[in-house]
């Protein structure tokens, strides 16, 4: 949120803005210019107010969606007083490089007692898979642009997240630990994986999703992974026994080692912190 100590004189925010509202109206009170230059205040320092929520929203690459911004900015939105989510629009078949849609704000600027109304603005955002458009750094006019108000131009509240959320139900590694050490010599890894799928418990969250399983049998040597990053299990059967592995997570991560059987089969010194 803007703080008025930081600001240009020609975007007064908060208390500042009322004090300079109060002091044209008893100064200039009959002039009927004060309501427009009044008016002219507010409505930059509202723009300025959605500017600033937009900039903060950040994408997640190619699987960003407008109803995450949406979701993100009421997020972004409980810090301020005054801006208010009133609704979001993706765009049909936008390309990688291309806007995927906007959020629309309204705000209202109280007029604090002292003669003017309460002005109320609208704007739209529009943002990439990467954040707004054009970038953060771009003047508040490029951020937030004029929209005229709809009548019906209420708070929205922010649209459900149904995107599956992937994980290792608890329980898991128990069951891969009893897969892994009743496993007959001619075991495969198929066989293994589709034991610790009939066994493994159910996730408990509504849009959970189990990932994958993998295993991997060489040398009379059982490597078994599931996941991905912080969430990976990690379980290997060697002459020593059968072992849960640990790993420090960044290299678990797609692009490192990764969370795959053969990162559970490594030397232990090869699975060590980088740093």
């Amino acid at each position: 949120m803007r703080r008025l100590g930081a600001l240009p004189p020609e975007r007064r925010r908060g208390a500042g803005f009322v004090l300079a509202v109060a002091a044209a109206v008893t100064v200039l009170s009959g002039c009927a210019l004060i309501p427009a230059a009044i008016d002219a205040d507010a409505h930059a320092f509202a723009r300025g107010e959605v500017a600033d929520v937009a900039r903060g929203l950040y994408g997640e690459g190619t699987f960003t969606t407008i109803e995450h911004y949406a979701r993100t900015a009421d997020e972004a939105l409980s810090q301020y007083s005054w801006p208010v989510l009133i609704g979001y629009e993706a765009y049909a078949d936008a390309g990688e490089d291309e806007p995927i849609g906007r959020l629309q704000f309204r705000v209202v600027v109280p007029s604090e007692g002292y003669g003017t109304d309460d002005h109320i603005a609208c704007f739209w955002s529009e943002f990439d898979m990467y954040g707004v458009v054009p970038d953060p750094t771009a003047s508040d006019t490029a951020v937030a642009h004029d929209l005229d108000c709809p009548a019906d131009a209420q708070q929205i509240e922010p649209p459900v997240d149904t995107d599956p959320v992937y994980v290792v139900p608890d329980g898991t590694e128990a069951i891969a630990v009893e897969v892994l050490t009743a496993a007959p010599p001619d075991a495969t890894a198929e066989s293994i994986v589709a034991e610790v799928i009939e066994r493994m418990p159910p996730p408990t969250g509504e849009y959970e999703v189990p990932f994958e399983p993998a295993a991997v049998v060489a040398d009379g040597e059982i490597g078994f992974a599931m996941g991905q990053g912080h969430d990976c299990l990690l379980v290997k059967r060697t002459a020593a026994g059968v072992e849960v592995v640990h790993a420090p997570a960044i290299l678990l991560e797609p692009g490192e080692l990764g969370c795959s059987p053969g990162t559970a089969l490594l030397p232990p010194d090869q699975l060590q912190s980088p740093h």
